[in-house]
Formats: structure tokens, sequence, C-alpha cells
């Protein structure tokens, strides 16, 4: 059969070896090879208590997995985050079934930080293996384990959980279940995984397979809600779902990844953590849920993050935790080795104390999505935020930032960061012409003309002919392919024109794009930026580039993993995934991509 030997024989699996289920609470990177290897309980940026994608040996992982070895192949089950995989063992099949419950009932538990976990032998005979060794708080914990029969409880000061089953299962060692079981055709198996139990109830209580029905419902209901019926509807809806799934669903905020610390240079120290909601990706996936025709998410999140802090103009933050409240201070975890090595692990992201003024454009951006897509801004809103955030430009626009990628060191003149500080103030005026409150319009109109004026004398490059990265450079940024796509630039625009040119000539590697050239004598040589890559497609799609940007968008879907996902970086030469996994940005990136190519080719 066609798929990936099994079992792995290296310490880690590459970055893109993994499916994801969840909840709209957390996830779970579930490997081809039947091993989760990275999950935090009860929400995103919960302590991990599987993490040995960080921490081969310290992190903790659960396996289902046989014991001889075969091939897997791994897919989700059509318009679902159900995964399945099928394992094949000399003939003999076993297709195992994971998922997270969520449904769409109004109760407190439709989405219990549960993993439920389905064996079915469908041909001949295969021995299994369940390895099941928990690490409570980043690999830190080893939790004590009590085996009853076929139910597990396991238990740390701060942590407990358990684990009933079908399988009657062998007494621990310390911290950790291992048992063996052999399946035979027509056999079916049920582990379900319940976080916050202390006790274990039966396994039938736990009613896998009506959860499993429900859950398929949640997710194909959603589905059928979307509105694109383009060329390439499995790939658009994949990235949809995948979107949806890292919505946490109490709040509407959406991760940029459900992990830490995967790193964009292997060996190297640019190991994140990007559990947390930022501004810039909560507007983007307004951009892409308003494509799809849902914005039910994005937009209370909005709503919610107004109502949290009267004061957004003076407080507004770049990110923030998915409960509204500031990201802690960013601190290395000692007990987990890095992803191959790469050290450290972080937790918490200091840059959330970094200075963007683009966050209040793209702030400016979402409502003004909001009040395009039948939501009206009241009169309250508009003199409390709308007003506020939009003056807030007009007085410090002038000032140096980190800008969108966030760059650690001195404050400086971000071509991006200035477009985008227009492109709020051109938002904000398109609110209140909507909303009747034109006394502010002349102000915002004469800061945008100075903006204006300002980067097109400042932030261009007459030796490159291209936008520049910042003021007093000649360095080229690939974030200068957003300019024609929030509206500072015409698509077909001379400078716009000679800008993609001169990035695709200095930053392309084959149809990946870098983010930016790194300093030379850089040791960090990260791979190319996924999103850029879809940037990309966008702007030649927009300027009529309709061949060369069909061929590009071809190959960017030929480089997602089995199951259609995507991380921040590639390896232009390997094709490896690098950064955090799986990204939302990315899977913006090629809705938005899509959307532009399809109106290309149908001439719209």
């Amino acid at each position: 059969m066609d798929g990936f030997p099994v079992p792995v024989e290296s310490a880690y699996k590459q970055i893109g070896a993994y499916g994801v289920i969840g909840n709209t609470r957390t996830v779970a990177l579930v490997g081809y090879d039947g091993s989760i290897d990275w999950c935090c309980l009860p929400r995103f940026d919960s302590p991990s208590l599987f993490a040995a994608i960080l921490g081969n040996r310290t992190g903790g992982r659960w396996s289902l997995a046989p014991v001889r070895k075969g091939h897997a192949s791994q897919t989700y089950l059509k318009n679902t985050n159900i995964l399945v995989t099928e394992f094949s063992v000399d003939g003999s099949r076993v297709i195992a079934t994971d998922f997270m419950p969520c449904s769409n009932s109004r109760d407190a538990w439709s989405a219990p930080p549960e993993i439920h976990r389905v064996l079915n032998c469908v041909e001949g005979k295969i021995r299994f293996r369940l390895d099941l060794d928990p690490r409570f708080d980043y690999g830190v914990i080893r939790p004590d384990v009590g085996v009853d029969g076929r139910n597990a409880s396991f238990r740390s000061p701060r942590d407990e959980m358990v684990l009933a089953s079908t399988v009657r299962l062998k007494p621990p060692r310390t911290g950790h279940l291992s048992t063996d079981f052999q399946m035979s055709r027509g056999d079916r198996e049920i582990f379900v995984l319940s976080y916050g139990e202390a006790e274990p109830r039966e396994v039938e209580e736990y009613n896998t397979i009506e959860q499993l029905q429900q859950t398929e419902i949640f997710w194909r209901t959603w589905v059928r809600k979307l509105r694109y019926e383009g060329r390439w509807r499995r790939e658009v809806i994949r990235s949809a779902l995948t979107l949806k799934m890292l919505v946490y669903a109490p709040t509407g905020a959406i991760v940029a990844a459900p992990t830490t610390s995967l790193p964009e240079v292997f060996g190297g120290d640019m190991n994140w953590d990007y559990r947390y909601s930022w501004i810039r990706d909560s507007a983007h996936s307004l951009w892409a849920f308003h494509l799809l025709g849902d914005t039910s998410e994005a937009e209370r999140y909005l709503r919610w993050l107004i109502e949290t802090d009267p004061a957004l103009d003076l407080n507004l933050r770049l990110m923030y935790t998915i409960q509204g409240q500031p990201v802690a201070p960013e601190r290395a975890v000692s007990s987990l080795e890095g992803y191959r090595g790469s050290k450290p692990v972080r937790i918490g992201n200091a840059a959330a104390q970094q200075f963007q003024m683009d966050a209040y454009g793209y702030m400016l951006d979402a409502l003004y999505f909001s009040t395009r897509h039948g939501v009206s801004i009241t009169r309250g809103m508009y003199y409390r935020f709308v007003k506020p955030l939009a003056d807030f430009i007009v007085d410090h626009w002038r000032l140096p930032g980190n800008g969108i990628w966030e760059l650690r060191g001195k404050k400086r003149h971000y071509v991006e960061t200035k477009a985008m500080c227009y492109a709020g103030l051109e938002r904000a005026v398109e609110i209140a012409r909507v909303s009747k409150h034109l006394e502010d319009v002349p102000k915002w109109r004469r800061a945008m003309h100075e903006i204006r004026r300002e980067v097109l004398s400042k932030g261009w490059s007459g030796k490159r002919s291209a936008f520049r990265m910042h003021y007093g450079t000649d360095s080229l940024d690939s974030a200068s392919l957003l300019m024609p796509l929030i509206g500072f630039t015409k698509p077909r625009d001379r400078r716009v024109v000679s800008t993609v040119d001169a990035v695709m000539k200095e930053l392309a590697r084959n149809s990946l794009l870098y983010r930016y050239k790194p300093n030379s004598g850089s040791k960090n040589h990260e791979g190319a930026f996924l999103v850029c890559s879809f940037w990309l497609v966008a702007c030649l799609a927009r300027m009529g580039r309709t061949k060369r940007a069909l061929t590009i968008f071809k190959d960017l879907l030929g480089y997602a993993n089995h199951v259609g996902l995507y991380s921040e970086e590639i390896n232009p030469d390997t094709l490896e995934f690098m950064g955090n996994f799986p990204q939302a940005f990315s899977h913006m990136g090629l809705i938005m991509a899509a959307f532009e190519l399809d109106n290309a080719l149908d001439g719209k």
C-alpha cells in the first residue's frame, strides 16, 4: 500500500508528519504513526501534557500503533476535522479514527476536554500497542498512575485526567502505561482520554460513537454555510476548517498557531510561542471568513475585545491571550530540549511588548469589514473606538516600530506599517461616511495624504526601483506585496509592478518567497515564508499575470502536507516544514489567493 513506513525510526518526525484534531478550545497533533506528540488541555495556551515534538525523551506522548513494521496513510473524513489513519501490516489492516468531540449543542459541554480514539480491524490479525506517557506542565511532572482493569487515572498536584478503554491494561510503570493487545477482523477498540476527571467512568458512558456522529455533523454543518464554489474547493475548505479549528470558541479569538517553539531555523534560537491572538491575524481571519461567507467567530472576538477594554486606543496591544488578557512575560523551559535540539523552548512572547502602529490600522480594518457585512457601527462604538483609533494613528503614525515581522532590536520606519496606517484611516473614513459622522473626515484625509506622500518618497528606493523594507535602506520586504491588497496602491501601478518584479528576483526560490534577505553573516537561515507566496499569487492575479499566478499557486498547493496543512515556513531545498504548525496566516493566505485567482481567471 502507498503511505509512510511505521514505526518512525528517528527521534523526531518532520513537522509536516502530523494531522491535527481539535474542539475549538485546543488541538492535538497526531502523527501518521499514531502518536499524539503535542496537546495542551483544556485550552490552546494551557501547559502541555504531551510535548514529545519538543522533547522526545521528556515531553510525553500517547501512541496507538502496530507492534510490527508496516505502512500508514492518513486523511481527514471529508469536510471535517476528524482524522482517519489506516495501518497495514503484512496484509492486515486497522483503521484508526481520532477526534475531539464538539457539537452544536448549547450546553456547557458541547466541547468537552476529551480525546477519542477508535480502532477498527477490517482485515486479518494485527497486534497493537498502547503507550500512554503524559508529562504535565511542559514535561516537568510525571503523574501518579492508577490502573483499574480497563481504566486508568493520572494525577499531579495541579492536573488530573483519566483513560477509559475497552482493553485490559497492564500495571503501570513510573507515570507510564504500556499494553499490547491483539485485534482480528471485525474487532473494535475504543480509548477515551478525559482531562479534569479524577475517577474514570466505564468507556461506554463517554458515548464515543454518538459523539463521533455529532462531531461529524458539527463540522459538516459549518462547511455547508461556506459559499466558495471556485476551482480549489477541496483546498479552500481544508484551510477554512483549519482556521475554524484554531478559533477559541468562547471568545472568537484565533491563535496564530497551536504550538510553541517549532523552529524557524533548525538548530537556531528563532523559536516562538504562537498560542496567542494577534490583532493582525484577527483582521486577516475576518478577511478570509468574509470571503467564505462566515463572519460570526471573528466578529464575536472583535466585539468582545472592544467590550473588554473601553480605552482600546490607549491600551491596544498587538496580541492578547485567547481570553483577552495581556500575554505573560517570555520565559524558557529547561525541561524540553526543543525540536531536534533547537533551544530554547519558549512560553509567552516578548513581542507582545513591542510597538506596532499597524495594529491600529488592522483594528480599523476589522471594524470596516464588519460594517460592510451588515454589522452597524453604533454612535457609541464610533466615538469610543473608531474615532479614537483613527485619531491615534493621526497623532502617532510618524513613530518608528518593530514592523509586521516583529524584529527584535532597533525600532524603524517600516513601509508596510505606514501603508497599514494609511489603510486604517481609509477604513475610518469609509465607516464615517456610512455612519454619517463626517466631521472627522477632513482631518483623517489630510493625514492619509501626508502618509502617502512620505511613503512614496522615503519608502521608495530609486536604486532598486521598489518599495524598501524601511526608511534608510535598500533592502526589500515581501510585506510590500500587501500594499496593493490593502488598497494603498493600485495593483497595476508601475511602482507595484516594479516592486513585485524586484521581490521575485531577489527573494524568490522557485515558487517560494523569503520574507527578506538576512543580514550577511547571520546564523539564522530561516525558510521561505508561505503566506508571502500566497500574497504574491494574489498580487499577480490582480496585475493580470494570471498564468504566472496559476503556476505558483499550483506549486504551493503541492507543498501542503499529506492532509492539506501548512506550517509557517518551508525549506525551499528539501520542502520540509519549519516553524509553528499549523499556521493560521498560511491558510488565510491560501483562501485569499484562491479567491483572487478565481476572479482573475473569470475576468472579474
